[in-house]
């Protein structure tokens, strides 16, 4: 597990009930309710999806099912309409959903590895090139800094501020500002906005 004294596991992977979790939070407060999206569900057509297999699943399964699913062939798109109007009423009661999303990412972590991957892979890219570019030049200045002081303690120190520096730069520059930020400069306007936030509708979707 990460940071643990015996074995490795992913960070992601390893802490997938936290962020399934926070996934979920995220989702279901600030953008989109259960009750919400279940009240977008259009019941007749809901019902005419799932008759099939309720039929299916009738003759199957119940004894004399051809008869049954013969009798209760004009009956079903009523009940199955009818159902699925007191789903949408009581959705919250009968769905735990938080639930069925830790379950399903705890019983394959891969999936949430998978998102994060194909969410934020042009942010990944980004933070691993950035390293390159602000590691060098902030290595530049570990380099003046032993060539000023050379002590037993300077390289460790400028290395670990130099890590520090490099990845609190990127994930600014990823973030912040979260809304776009006009500047007027003698070139002309210019936009700022983070890397993330300027994907939004490409993340969304």
């Amino acid at each position: 597990y990460p940071y643990g004294l015996v074995g490795w596991q992913g960070v992601v992977p390893a802490r997938t009930e936290k962020m399934a979790s926070r996934l979920v939070d995220i989702v279901s407060s600030k953008l989109l309710s259960l009750h919400e999206a279940f009240s977008h569900i259009e019941p007749t057509r809901l019902a005419q999806l799932v008759q099939p297999a309720v039929l299916d699943a009738i003759r199957r399964d119940a004894p004399n099912g051809e008869w049954w699913a013969w009798m209760l062939r004009p009956l079903l798109p009523w009940a199955l309409k009818r159902v699925v109007v007191d789903l949408q009423a009581s959705i919250e009661d009968c769905l735990d959903l938080r639930e069925v999303v830790l379950s399903a990412f705890i019983a394959d972590r891969e999936v949430l590895v998978e998102l994060f991957q194909k969410v934020g892979h042009t942010e990944l890219d980004f933070l691993v090139k950035s390293g390159v570019y602000f590691g060098f030049l902030l290595g530049v200045l570990q380099m003046w800094a032993w060539m000023v002081m050379p002590k037993a303690w300077t390289l460790p120190v400028a290395g670990a501020a130099v890590g520090f520096a490099t990845n609190w730069i990127a994930i600014k520059l990823l973030f912040d500002p979260a809304e776009p930020q006009v500047f007027s400069t003698p070139l002309g306007a210019v936009t700022l906005q983070g890397l993330f936030e300027k994907r939004q509708p490409e993340v969304s979707q």
